[in-house]
């Protein structure tokens, strides 16, 4: 299995943006994935003052996440607009094990 983590931070001003598009987009997407075992969207704690947002995804394997995203699959994914509320990002790839 395959732990692909995406962290992502918004313009300031555009975390609620952010968030409504995560929900109403990337979400849905995700759900319809086959080979995605599980996901795990994170906000930024409110005390943190962080506009960082994070996506845990596990798939059962690299051509799982290729069928999904391309063979651009080292690279991260945007749906609609969000791509231009996100300051900065970051994509990694992690093998799970016991």
């Amino acid at each position: 299995m395959i732990m692909r983590i995406y962290r992502g931070t918004v313009f300031a001003g555009k975390e609620h943006l952010w968030q409504d598009r995560v929900e109403t987009l990337s979400i849905p997407w995700l759900r319809k994935q086959i080979g995605l075992v599980a996901f795990y969207p994170g906000k930024p704690m409110v005390e943190s003052g962080s506009r960082t947002f994070c996506m845990c995804m596990i798939w059962e394997s690299v051509e799982a996440i290729t069928a999904a995203v391309g063979q651009n699959w080292n690279q991260s994914v945007y749906m609609g607009d969000e791509e231009a509320l996100i300051e900065s990002s970051s994509l990694e790839h992690f093998e799970v094990y016991p």
